[in-house]
């Protein structure tokens, strides 16, 4: 139990959210962690609540950026724990004990390990053990994985995508052989009012996905993403 967490929040005018997220980390009983905020020079009164925060675990920065991505390197860089999690300025953890949990899983390997999130707004779980097959239409929520510092010490996101990054991110890591190890267990509330990052927005992606997935995961597995996105726009245009 003497793992040290990283917790890394990216914002911009999360004032009207953020104080919940703050106190979902900082209310943690598992107390071995450091939370850090990189802001990005927000103007609504976010820097204002970080600066009220008096916790010796806690720091902050405010500064402009190029955008979520770019931020989020930026916490990748400060960071210090044996596990790092990206948390967003209006997600919070699951419960009071979800690192304490979360610790007593971990075996010391170097493997990315990732849990279930809460849609907030829907109420279900994005959840469940990926295989080969769901990493070609799908990407594990990054709210609920923690990845070893073997990890994210070495590698960054590409600030090029717009929106899935974090796609590209894992997917990298699955080309260099990096195992994902799935726990049972919910990690955090996820606010999906705005919905899940989707390669549709991100056109730069689009172009090297196929590339990606099939390199990663297969050919076919690539193919039958095609097929379930085909089958969600046709849901979604038939509701």
């Amino acid at each position: 139990m003497n793992i040290k967490f990283s917790i890394i929040t990216v914002c911009y005018n999360g004032s009207r959210t953020i104080k919940e997220t703050i106190a979902s980390v900082l209310g943690q009983t598992y107390q071995n962690l450091e939370y850090i905020v990189v802001d990005g020079k927000s103007t609504d009164g976010t820097v204002e609540i970080l600066q009220s925060i008096a916790d010796e675990r806690f720091a902050y920065v405010s500064e402009e950026d190029s955008g979520i991505y770019n931020a989020m390197n930026k916490g990748l860089k400060m960071a210090s724990g044996d596990y790092l999690i990206f948390l967003g300025s209006d997600d919070t953890f699951y419960g009071k004990d979800v690192l304490k949990n979360v610790a007593s899983k971990l075996t010391g390997s170097e493997d990315v390990v990732y849990g279930d999130v809460m849609l907030k707004k829907r109420q279900k779980l994005y959840n469940g053990a990926f295989t080969r097959w769901t990493w070609g239409h799908r990407n594990i929520c990054h709210q609920s994985i923690f990845y070893p510092k073997s990890v994210y010490g070495k590698y960054q996101y590409n600030e090029k995508y717009k929106s899935v990054a974090d796609w590209d991110y894992n997917l990298r890591l699955l080309i260099e052989g990096i195992r994902f190890t799935y726990i049972h267990e919910t990690i955090c509330t996820f606010n999906d009012d705005s919905g899940l990052s989707s390669s549709s927005k991100d056109h730069d992606f689009l172009k090297v996905r196929r590339k990606l997935v099939c390199k990663a995961v297969g050919f076919l597995p690539y193919c039958w993403g095609i097929l379930q996105r085909a089958k969600r726009r046709l849901l979604s245009e038939k509701w």
